[in-house]
């Protein structure tokens, strides 16, 4: 099931919606404090120009609250949205034994594969970043029920590993030697924001020291 979250104009006692009533939400967008709006709940000329995100919903609140009151975009009439006491809401999450998988709000979501890198398993997409923590909640929820992904816990990840042991091997990736581990087999406070499989067994001596120092384990124990 996509949930995709937008809006519609509504009406508070006959009156405008007003921009008090709306949930902006945060700027944890990459394209956040660029002047432009780009979250796709709404319409006009102070949007973006570039294609429109799910998941930039939400995450743009600075550009799209300053175009607002400015009058330069409101929100879409045609759009879709759930509306609860005048407050354009976010999706419910999908909680799956305790867990909040989030929503399927991502750029990868629907895709068969668990973008979320809180977790670990088969099922996992084969290049993971922290943007897209609880934004694939159907492929992860789906891959955790099916025990094709778990929830990575530190203090696990540091009982199993073995840092002797592992042939780290070479510093001929990306990112080499910038004290951020980028290869993917990795997993902690010390890791890079965004790991993919190009750099795996590619980047020895940072990962090497992080294991040592014990800010970084193995991703699959």
């Amino acid at each position: 099931m996509r949930v995709v979250l937008a809006a519609a104009i509504a009406l508070l006692a006959a009156s405008p919606l007003a921009a008090q009533t709306i949930n902006f939400g945060d700027d944890a967008s990459q394209w956040s404090n660029d002047g432009e709006c780009d979250d796709p709940r709404f319409e006009g000329k102070g949007m973006t120009t570039t294609p429109l995100l799910d998941s930039d919903i939400m995450h743009d609140a600075s550009d799209c609250e300053a175009a607002f009151n400015a009058g330069t975009i409101a929100l879409s009439a045609s759009a879709q949205a759930g509306v609860k006491g005048g407050h354009v809401t976010a999706p419910e999450p999908v909680i799956v034994d305790g867990i909040n998988f989030g929503d399927d709000s991502g750029e990868w979501s629907m895709d068969g594969e668990c973008d979320d890198r809180r977790f670990y398993g088969s099922a996992m997409a084969s290049s993971v970043s922290w943007t897209y923590v609880g934004a694939d909640a159907t492929d992860c929820s789906v891959a955790y029920l099916n025990g094709d992904v778990k929830l990575w816990d530190y203090n696990d990840a540091k009982a199993m590993t073995n840092c002797a042991a592992v042939d780290f091997g070479d510093d001929n990736g990306e990112y080499p030697q910038d004290m951020e581990c980028d290869d993917p087999r990795f997993e902690g406070p010390a890791s890079a924001m965004s790991v993919a499989i190009e750099n795996l067994g590619h980047d020895a001596s940072d990962c090497a020291k992080l294991c040592a120092f014990g800010v970084v384990f193995m991703r699959d124990y």
